[in-house]
């Protein structure tokens, strides 16, 4: 009997010790790499990654001690599906918690060179500024956004037939850039911030207008270029809606001044004689592309237009609008705009 209790105990004891082994063992291995070294390590995590491509780079980078019990982790936190790409600044004294913490609150690290491009910047400005920030060659760069095929692998709503040229989808921001990012590889991460922009909402509106993705930016870049306040450019894409629904040329000086080498400080009477396939006091419809690179509440604009009858509208001194459905108020108003810049003018 006594040799049954002996026996039994020593078997109590060896299981209490193999699960106090394998706590310790797998606290230790989700805890810190090495909780002596505080050196950071900068991590890249790539668009798309699955958990265990996270995993294998993580491993790889001496930041987590075992990668199945870091999947394992991932999955029971429910946070795999807020993990954001890009860059992250880690060292070794971070647990895996803390880690998929990091990497699924968004708070990437920007190491690289600072570029902010302006909502509605051409992509001639965009070329320029990159150019500035000794980012790219400008010819590689032009010739890039010529030809649209070159993304198609990776970004397959260029594909439309209409679409030639990367103008407009170049979706102005604040990017952080490698100084030895090749041009293609900062075009095209421009490209995948529009792709974020261009929700699958717009997508879905656009098809219910009828009108193809180039259609949409093409009419938001001018509605960009137009608009000064927030709350005229949904009132600027009516106006030009109904202008395109009765036949009527869009007019929009901001369309000529995009057909110019250097931007003029004023649109004059001559330039409206201008031969030009952006000229769109003498062509009907759309010019050939877009004339800026639109954001998104030009954008939303363009989708979203308000529901009016307006045909007109000529700037007021505050930066807004006067509108008006007829020619005969278009040019009271007008007249109203002359007046009051020239009461201004004497005014300094």
């Amino acid at each position: 009997m006594n040799l049954k209790n002996n026996k039994l105990k020593v078997i109590c004891l060896a299981s209490i010790v193999l699960v106090a082994l394998m706590v310790f063992f797998f606290i230790t291995q989700i805890g810190p790499y090495n909780k002596n070294n505080k050196k950071d390590i900068v991590v890249d995590i790539p668009s798309g990654s699955t958990v265990s491509k996270i995993s294998d780079i993580l491993y790889k980078n001496k930041l987590v001690k075992n990668k199945i019990l870091f999947k394992l982790q991932i999955k029971v936190s429910n946070k795999a599906e807020n993990i954001k790409a890009g860059k992250y600044l880690l060292n070794q004294t971070y647990s895996n918690d803390d880690i998929i913490n990091l990497l699924s609150s968004g708070k990437t690290y920007n190491d690289g060179i600072k570029v902010t491009f302006p909502e509605g910047s051409t992509s001639n400005e965009i070329i320029s500024i990159l150019v500035n920030k000794n980012l790219g060659d400008k010819d590689k760069f032009k010739e890039l956004i010529k030809n649209p095929s070159e993304f198609y692998e990776k970004y397959e709503f260029l594909k439309e037939d209409d679409i030639k040229s990367l103008e407009g989808f170049l979706y102005p921001n604040t990017y952080y850039f490698d100084e030895d990012d090749k041009e293609k590889e900062i075009l095209s991460e421009m490209l995948g911030q529009f792709k974020k922009v261009y929700s699958d909402k717009f997508v879905k509106k656009q098809k219910e207008l009828k009108l193809t993705i180039q259609q949409i930016v093409n009419l938001a870049s001018i509605i960009e270029k137009e608009a000064v306040l927030d709350k005229d450019r949904p009132i600027i894409a009516s106006v030009f809606y109904n202008r395109l629904e009765t036949g009527m040329p869009l007019q929009s000086d901001a369309t000529i001044q995009y057909a110019f080498e250097e931007r003029k400080k004023i649109v004059m009477y001559s330039d409206l004689e201008i031969e030009s396939p952006y000229n769109s006091y003498k062509n009907k419809g759309l010019p050939p592309t877009p004339i800026a690179n639109p954001g998104v509440k030009s954008i939303q604009a363009a989708l979203y237009p308000e529901d009016t009858e307006y045909l007109y509208f000529v700037a007021k001194i505050d930066g807004g609008n006067n509108y008006s459905k007829d020619y005969q108020q278009h040019l009271k108003n007008v007249e109203q705009y002359r007046q009051e810049r020239e009461k201004l003018k004497n005014k300094k």
